[in-house]
């Protein structure tokens, strides 16, 4: 798995001129104020960009504007690169998870496939790079990422994962997210991630 290449991607909207580009997809309006999904999923992607610049490892963007791309073009722009670079590229979409829970998980599409053991690397650098984060994981298929027919999973044609960092609905997790030393460990797992499958 040497020599791979990511696709970034910064899951739904960012924020223009205050305004967040996308229904939903944020926090409660605790002590902090709100979380907005998309702003968070691109503090992580931005910060793992400029550690990926020094290093001079190559990547690529599926989602560099501010407007909320929509999936079908974040996938089509994925399958445009695979079709270029064959078994060179994956996926990689960042997101910051509710619902309810706590903690940390990567996912993949169902069965076994080239994506796995690309998961189990992030899970690795996850689990060593987050202080103290809970880690949420199915090892019923023998390792640690969960399934699920999330459409950037399924529909690209190179691998894939989605990782959710952390529950923005949890008064623990959210205090985490606005702590920039959380957002910190999240892009240099991310980065030691890449950098493992690039190296």
């Amino acid at each position: 798995m040497k020599g791979l290449i990511p696709i970034l991607d910064a899951g739904h909207g960012g924020m223009i001129a205050g305004q967040y580009q996308t229904a939903g997809k944020r926090s409660p309006n605790w002590e902090k104020g709100i979380i907005y999904e998309g702003m968070a999923n691109r503090w992580v992607v931005n910060r793992t960009i400029e550690l990926l610049d020094n290093a001079k490892i190559p990547y690529l963007h599926a989602s560099p504007e501010f407007t909320d791309i929509p999936l079908w073009q974040r996938v089509q722009r994925s399958n445009d690169w695979h079709r270029e670079q064959p078994n060179q590229v994956y996926l990689v979409s960042s997101h910051f998870n509710a619902g309810g829970g706590k903690g940390g998980e990567i996912f993949t599409s169902k069965g076994e496939t080239k994506s796995d053991p690309i998961a189990t690397i992030f899970y690795k650098h996850m689990v060593d790079g987050l202080d103290d984060h809970v880690m949420r994981n199915d090892y019923s298929d023998g390792d640690p990422d969960k399934e699920a027919s999330f459409k950037v999973l399924v529909d690209t044609n190179c691998p894939a994962v989605l990782i959710e960092w952390a529950f923005m609905d949890n008064k623990n997790d959210y205090n985490r997210i606005w702590d920039k030393s959380f957002i910190e460990q999240c892009a240099q797992v991310q980065f030691c991630a890449i950098e493992e499958l690039y190296r």
